[in-house]
C-alpha cells in the first residue's frame, strides 16, 4: 500500500499528538479487524458457497479496491479440516515458472522437463484429496500478470479423465486487466470453466465514511478527527478506493500533526490532495 512511511519514533509522536492507541489507516491487521463493506461481504459470502461447488473461480475489480485484503480475509475463513490451500508467495508468469512454483507448493520433485512436471503435478492433485482427506485449494493472486499460455496451462491442469469430478479447486484474484487475456480464443474453453466470478466495487460514500469512522475507533481517536466534508473529499479524491483512502487519510494525519492541528476539515483535506504529487491530475475533478 503506497502509504508515507512513519519512522518509530515519529510514529509515537503522531499517535500522541491524536491521542491514539494505535496508527489508523494501515493494513497490517488481522482477518477479524478488517472492515466489512457491502462488497467484500457479497464475495466473501458467494466464494464461500462457490467452495461447496469447487471448480474454478475469479475475483476481480479495479486495483487498489481490497482484493488482496479480502483474499486474505476469505482464506483465513476456510475450514482447514476440509481444505488444503496452496497459495504462491510471488506468482511465475511463464508456464514452465508456474508449474516449478506449482511442483515445490506440492512437495514434489523438481524434473527437467515442463511435460514431466505437469503431468505429476496434475496426478498429485487429482489423487490430493482421497490420500490426505482434504480438498486442495490453489489461490493466485495477482493473476493478471498470468501470460495467455499459463492461464491455458490452468485449464489443462483440471482436465483429467474426462472430467469426471473437479478433485481439485483453483481461485484466481486479478485486477480488470485480466480480462482482456480470457477473450483470447484460445481461452474459450478456461472461460467456459469458470463457475463464479465476483467483482469486487470501490466504496460508496457510505462505505467511505464507516470505514473512516472504523479505523478511528479502532485507533481510540475521536470520531470526529475527520470532519463529513473531510471524509467526502477522501472521497472524491480516492474514487472510494480503499488503498487511496488510506494514503490519502495518513497524509491528511500526518501534515495535521506537523501544523499543530487537533481536527482534519474539508478545506485542510483539499489542501493535501491538491498538494500531493500523485493526485494534482485529480484535483479539478474532485471540487
Amino acid at each position: 500500500m503506497n502509504t508515507p512511511t512513519v519512522p518509530h519514533q515519529h510514529k509515537r509522536r503522531l499517535q500522541a499528538h491524536f491521542g491514539l492507541t494505535r496508527l489508523p489507516f494501515r493494513k497490517n491487521i488481522t482477518a477479524s479487524q478488517m472492515f466489512d463493506s457491502l462488497s467484500q461481504r457479497e464475495l466473501h459470502q458467494g466464494m464461500m458457497m462457490w467452495l461447496e461447488v469447487k471448480g474454478l473461480a475469479m475475483a476481480t475489480g479495479p486495483s487498489g479496491v481490497g482484493k488482496s485484503i479480502a483474499l486474505r480475509r476469505f482464506v483465513h475463513g476456510i475450514d482447514d479440516a476440509r481444505f488444503r490451500i496452496l497459495q504462491f508467495s510471488s506468482l511465475p508468469t511463464t508456464p514452465t515458472g508456474f508449474l516449478r512454483s506449482l511442483s515445490r507448493l506440492l512437495g514434489l520433485p523438481m524434473r527437467l522437463h515442463a511435460a514431466d512436471m505437469f503431468d505429476a503435478a496434475q496426478k498429485h492433485l487429482f489423487h490430493y484429496a482421497e490420500e490426505n482427506g482434504v480438498h486442495p485449494l490453489i489461490v493466485i493472486d495477482d493473476a493478471e500478470g498470468l501470460r495467455v499460455e499459463t492461464l491455458d496451462l490452468l485449464r489443462r491442469l483440471t482436465a483429467y479423465e474426462l472430467d469426471a469430478e473437479d478433485r481439485f479447486s483453483i481461485l484466481l484474484a486479478a485486477t480488470e486487466e485480466i480480462l482482456p487475456a480470457l477473450r483470447n480464443p484460445m481461452l474459450d474453453s478456461l472461460r467456459s470453466r469458470i463457475a463464479y466470478v465476483q467483482t469486487l466495487r470501490p466504496f460508496s460514500l457510505e462505505d467511505t465514511r464507516n470505514y473512516v469512522q472504523f479505523h478511528l475507533q479502532t485507533a481510540g481517536a475521536d470520531t470526529k478527527l475527520l470532519s463529513d466534508e473531510a471524509v467526502r473529499r477522501l472521497f472524491l479524491a480516492s474514487q472510494g478506493k480503499p488503498r487511496r483512502i488510506n494514503q490519502l487519510a495518513l497524509q491528511a494525519l500526518i501534515q495535521a500533526a506537523v501544523q499543530g492541528r487537533d481536527a482534519i476539515d474539508g478545506e485542510f483535506v483539499a489542501a493535501q490532495v491538491a498538494a500531493h504529487p500523485l493526485y494534482q491530475a485529480r484535483v479539478e475533478d474532485n471540487v
